[in-house]
Parts: C-alpha cells; sequence; structure tokens
C-alpha cells in the first residue's frame, strides 16, 4: 500500500516534497490528540464531574473549535500561513500543560475554549499549507497522504494515551505537550523559511459563485457537515464513558477501540477510495452515513469486547466512505476563489458539532441513559442524507484539474 501512495504522488514526473513535510507534521501533532480522546474520562473519573457538566465543559472546546476554524481562514488571508501556524503550535504546547495542572471547572472551561479555537485554526491552516506548497494537480494526493498520517497519529494516540492514562492521566496532557512542542520544531525547521511558490488563486468567472455565502450546493454541504459531525463526534465525546459504563471495558480496551478505528481508516482508505470512485460522490456520502448510523445505532443492542470491535468497524467503514468525498466536495467549492473563507465555513460547521454534539449526549446520557446517545445519533447520520443529495444535484464543483479521476479520488 505504501508503495502505491508513493507512486501516485510521484505521477507525471513531479514530485510535491512538502505533501510529506506536512503530513509528517499532522502524524507528530496528532499523537498530541490523545487528550481529546480521554478528556471525557478524565474529567469524569479523575476529577468526579457529573456527566452533564462533562458535557458542557467538552461543549467550550468545540465553540472554541468553531471560532478558531473561521478565525484560522480570516487570519490566513493577512497572515503568512507558516509564521501563523507555529505561532498556534507554541500556545497549544502551553495550554496543553495547564490543562494537566488545572482542576476548577472555570478555568478549565476557558482551557477548554482556547484549546479549541487553536486546534481549530490549525486545521484551516493545515488546508491552506497543502494549497501554498503544492501544485494543484498533487493536492488530491497530499490530502491522501494526509489522511493516511493523521489516522496513523490517531492509532499510536490511542494506544498511547490509554498506557499513560492507567498510569496516571497528568501523563497524557504532558505527553501531549511535548508532541506538540516536537511538532513545532519540525515545522520550523523544514517550512519556516521555505518561500510560498503557488499564490492564491483567482476567482473562476465561469463558475457559478464565488462567494460560499451565495453557493447554494455549498450550503447544502455545510448542512449536512453538521448533522454528520454532531453523530460522529459523540465517538469522541460519549463512546469512552458508555463503553465503562454499558461495557464494563477497562481504559486500556477503550484506547484500543480508538486505535483500532485509526488503523483500519489507514488500511483501508486508499482501497476504498480507488473502489467507491467508480459510484460518484454522492453515493460514497450516503453509503458513508448509512453505515455510520447503523455502526453506532447497534451499540445498545450488544455487550462485551467483541461487539465493541465489530461496531467500531462498521462505523469506521462509514467514515472512511464518507470524509474523502466530503473534504473533496469544499475543496472543488474553494477553486471558484476565497479559498479561506470556504475552508473556514466547512471546519466551522464541522467544528459545530463538537459543540453540540457533547451538550446533547451529556443531557441524553443523564436523563434518559447512555443507550439514548447512539439512537439518536444513528438518526442524525440519517437525517443527513436527504441534504447530501441537495448538495450534489443541482451543481457539480469545477474538477480540481484536468488529471485522471484515479488522483482526484485519493483526497
Amino acid at each position: 500500500m505504501t508503495r502505491r501512495l508513493i507512486h501516485l504522488l510521484r505521477l507525471d514526473g513531479y514530485f510535491c516534497v512538502m505533501a510529506w513535510v506536512l503530513a509528517a507534521l499532522l502524524f507528530i501533532n496528532r499523537l498530541s490528540s490523545m487528550v481529546k480522546l480521554f478528556m471525557a474520562l478524565y474529567l469524569r473519573q479523575e476529577l468526579g464531574l457529573a456527566i452533564e457538566t462533562v458535557g458542557w465543559l467538552l461543549s467550550a472546546y468545540g465553540a472554541g473549535l468553531l471560532v478558531g476554524s473561521m478565525l484560522g481562514g480570516l487570519l490566513s488571508d493577512h497572515v503568512p500561513t507558516a509564521r501563523l501556524t507555529a505561532a498556534l503550535f507554541f500556545v497549544s504546547m502551553w495550554v496543553l500543560i495547564l490543562l494537566g495542572v488545572v482542576t476548577q471547572v472555570p478555568l478549565l472551561a476557558g482551557l477548554l475554549l482556547l484549546s479549541g479555537a487553536v486546534d481549530g485554526a490549525i486545521r484551516t491552516l493545515h488546508q491552506r499549507l497543502i494549497m501554498e506548497y503544492c501544485d494543484v494537480a498533487q493536492r488530491s494526493r497530499a490530502q491522501a497522504l494526509s489522511r493516511v498520517a493523521r489516522n496513523l497519529g490517531m492509532a499510536a494516540a490511542g494506544v498511547t494515551g490509554g498506557v499513560l492514562a492507567q498510569t496516571d492521566f497528568r501523563w497524557v496532557f504532558f505527553g501531549s505537550a511535548a508532541m506538540t512542542l516536537l511538532a513545532l520544531l519540525w515545522f520550523v525547521h523544514t517550512t519556516w523559511r521555505r518561500p510560498v511558490p503557488i499564490p492564491d488563486e483567482k476567482p473562476d468567472t465561469a463558475s457559478s459563485s464565488s462567494q460560499p455565502y451565495r453557493d447554494k450546493p455549498f450550503l447544502w454541504l455545510l448542512a449536512a457537515t453538521v448533522l454528520l459531525g454532531m453523530a460522529f463526534d459523540t465517538v469522541y465525546s460519549t463512546l469512552g464513558n458508555y463503553l465503562r459504563d454499558y461495557y464494563r471495558l477497562s481504559t486500556e480496551a477503550i484506547g484500543w477501540q480508538f486505535g483500532l478505528n485509526a488503523l483500519l481508516v489507514v488500511s483501508l482508505q486508499i482501497p476504498l477510495s480507488h473502489w467507491g470512485e467508480r459510484w460518484g460522490m454522492r453515493r460514497q456520502l450516503v453509503a458513508g452515513s448509512l453505515l455510520l448510523a447503523c455502526g453506532l445505532g447497534m451499540l445498545p443492542l450488544g455487550a462485551g469486547l467483541f461487539y465493541a470491535c465489530l461496531s467500531t468497524v462498521i462505523w469506521t467503514l462509514g467514515e472512511a466512505l464518507f470524509m474523502p468525498p466530503l473534504n473533496m466536495l469544499v475543496m472543488q467549492h474553494a477553486q471558484s476563489g476565497k479559498s479561506g473563507q470556504y475552508f473556514g465555513l466547512f471546519f466551522m460547521s464541522w467544528s459545530a458539532s463538537a459543540l453540540l454534539s457533547p451538550v446533547l449526549g451529556g443531557q441524553l446520557y443523564g436523563h434518559f441513559g447512555g443507550h439514548s446517545v447512539w439512537l439518536v445519533s444513528a438518526t442524525l447520520a440519517l437525517m443527513s442524507i436527504p441534504l447530501i443529495y441537495q448538495a450534489t444535484r443541482s451543481h457539480e464543483p469545477v474538477p480540481l484539474s484536468g488529471k485522471t479521476r484515479k488522483a482526484d479520488s485519493l483526497s
């Protein structure tokens, strides 16, 4: 699989070195995401907070993501992306250290809000860096490599975080801070003085609209993104506590669920992308939504480690199907102009799920029990399907390039 990916990235005699640099950066940075994976368990198990309070605190992180995603896109139009990214890594490192020390709820809420804002901005800036340092024909391949690196990092974070949390939850925060510092040093070493070879594109006058707020298919896509994100985010905000309370799994076993998810995406993403290419983006999105609904909705119907793993496999297949075409559609819309706003609005919509899902999940969990969370999540995933049809029916985005569909399908 690795050799095949390298071959695809070398197509047409052009090799984007920065695709590998940014993928390595993303891998290192994703190792610090162990804090996100285990924050809900830490707040409830270590600090003894009520499940409703945990939901509200996690929603503060979601609120930060919401603001930071859009703010990062807007700032990148005025501040060099590389310098802005480095500054955000520096801030993130200190926020992670403070999260491992502070125990007062108001201070935790403020730190989680700031952490979400920084993470949201970095997420948006990563897309901007791909557009600035990789040729148009190489961007879909850079997206593929970044997705593999992202999930490899998540797999390592899930397993490492589970082991560290079993010893002492504070090591999760300090380990994440160390990984963020390493990401900062790598980024400064490889990118700080590297000139930007590819300026922003001018709006394409042939496109239906260069304004994201007037692009109706894009707005339908944002609505579908919110629902899919709310369904998917329960994996991070609720799954850990649910598996401990209802499945009686250990912290380490819960960590392996996150690791299994990431390893499956790494091993299956490229084959699924080629297989799904024959379907088209709409069918991939619909199939992914159905599998996500099935994988999450089945959780209340069984018990035990094997059944939990089976659920993880099914909703992971859904994630692997709907995420690439979702990102690809956004990038194609962004080609029409004002890419910072397009990416900012998309990640802002996805981040809205991190704001709404923990609150909704916490309230459902506290008042109706954990099973209700997954039934509602499955319903949200199914509700996104009509919106997907609206987003893909009346507008076909302009292709990223005249290259082969094989290259385009890898994003």
